[in-house]
């Protein structure tokens, strides 16, 4: 049986993935049950970058679907592999060439620093006031439901549009981005409604919208933020679950300086609002 990998890394775009074909598909299974106790003992991470490697059998007519580990599978015979560093440098590595140099540089980064990928909370934060009206509240029950959470991202949560699709900026229009830049990828989402901002410190009367952010991982990746009703802003990485925290593990008062990891550049604040049309 061969399987599909599937490396949990960005937050806008769809994640790598490539196939372990059957011919080491017997090296993968020893693997995987020798380390079983870690897997099933690991957490996932939430924060903006490298998370965890899923690895999924590829089903075929001809082949009963089976599970990979009893103790730590999920409902389709998939693993999640958070927090077990040798298996994980394992299973990049077949990859080869199909991960981008820089994406492989900072898997292996977070892989050799686990404080990275598990922060811990460092400082109370006091949330600034929220001058929009149209703030959605907090609500991250709502986004990691099983039926959301893996098909909406961060442009989705920003937006609270769950349409399922893993919505990009621009592809609702007609006007998709044209590269990992911020200069790549605002013009797309203005063309779906969304307008700059200097700041999110201007009143927003009702139906006038909420303030959202955007930020680069520069070539690799976008990512958004969005305020919510209590003043501090949330956001979903990806695949993820929606999380209130950075990380550094500590509430966001700001995006513009809060702990990003890898999304250093900051490109603007936006005002987004339910106008805003997004796929």
């Amino acid at each position: 049986m061969s399987y599909l990998v599937t490396l949990d890394v960005f937050s806008g775009r769809e994640n790598p993935t490539w196939v372990i074909p059957d011919s080491e598909a017997g090296d993968v299974q020893t693997r995987l049950r020798a380390a079983e106790k870690d897997i099933a003992g690991g957490r996932p991470s939430d924060i903006l970058g490298y998370r965890g490697v899923r690895i999924t059998p590829i089903e075929r007519q001809d082949v009963s679907k089976e599970r990979l580990l009893e103790s730590a599978g999920e409902d389709d015979g998939s693993v999640y592999i958070s927090g077990v560093p040798e298996l994980e440098d394992y299973l990049l590595a077949t990859g080869g060439g199909l991960v981008d140099d820089v994406v492989g540089q900072h898997v292996r980064e977070i892989l050799a620093q686990p404080q990275l990928r598990y922060p811990s909370l460092e400082a109370a934060v006091v949330c600034p006031k929220c001058q929009a009206a149209d703030a959605p509240a907090y609500n991250p029950g709502f986004w990691n439901d099983p039926a959301r959470q893996p098909h909406n991202n961060c442009y989705n949560y920003a937006n609270n549009q769950a349409t399922n699709t893993f919505a990009q900026p621009g592809r609702a229009t007609g006007r998709p981005i044209t590269g990992l830049t911020c200069q790549g990828v605002q013009p797309s989402a203005q063309s779906d409604g969304l307008a700059p901002s200097a700041g999110f410190n201007a009143p927003l009367a009702q139906g006038k919208g909420w303030y959202v952010a955007l930020v680069m991982w520069p070539g690799v990746d976008y990512h958004w933020y969005r305020q919510d009703d209590g003043g501090c802003w949330s956001h979903k990485p990806g695949q993820t679950p929606a999380t209130d925290l950075d990380n550094s593990g500590q509430k966001i008062a700001d995006p513009r300086t809060c702990n990003r990891g890898g999304y250093t550049d900051f490109c603007t604040y936006m005002i987004t609002g339910n106008w805003v049309r997004i796929n």
